[in-house]
């Protein structure tokens, strides 16, 4: 692949291009319009201890968590709290007790500050963590933004996050954000 004049810093800019594909799901869907996520990384310390002193820290990654800001496509909102229409009247919606969300596959694409390149983002095994909530404000000038927040476990190769640059990843580039698809990630495939 070529080289490219992005930062070397690759200094984060905006991110857009969120998509969720949901398991037993061929294609993804458009989240909404990205106002901004916020990623972190769970982790836990393993301490080795001679004589009552800590000799040795590993830090291990355990899981991580995304805040999505933004605007969701309604159909997208309703799949991932597990709101659904099951045993009502035509156009009716309900979330409950019952309500159960599926796992997807978030995807994002992040621009640096000169917008030379774009680095692509997954996360294999999203389910929301937080409660649907709503604030509905007359007068604002401007609409107001949801957050979801996303618990991303560890998929099958026990990674939680993947990342490349649209410049080195090749044909992968074309199905990132419609088919993401780790096993097709291996050297050698």
């Amino acid at each position: 692949m070529g080289k490219t004049n992005r930062d070397s810093q690759f200094s984060y800019f905006r991110v857009t291009n969120g998509h969720i594909l949901f398991e037993n799901e061929s294609e993804s869907k458009k989240l909404g319009c990205t106002g901004e996520i916020e990623v972190e990384s769970e982790i836990r310390t393993i301490v080795k201890k001679c004589e009552g002193v800590d000799k040795e820290k590993r830090t291990q990654v355990t899981g991580q968590k995304i805040k999505f800001v933004g605007h969701m496509e309604r159909d997208v909102l309703n799949t991932i709290f597990g709101i659904d229409t099951k045993g009502l009247k035509p156009g009716v919606y309900s979330y409950g007790k019952n309500s159960l969300g599926k796992v997807g596959c978030l995807t994002f694409t992040a621009y640096d500050l000169m917008e030379t390149d774009e680095e692509y983002l997954a996360w294999p095994k999203a389910s929301v963590t937080s409660g649907l909530t709503l604030g509905i404000k007359n007068g604002e000038e401007e609409v107001a933004e949801i957050e979801v927040e996303f618990a991303i476990t560890a998929d099958e190769n026990d990674n939680f996050m993947y990342r490349g640059f649209k410049s080195e990843i090749g044909e992968l580039a074309n199905t990132w954000h419609t088919k993401f698809d780790a096993s097709k990630l291996k050297q050698g495939l």
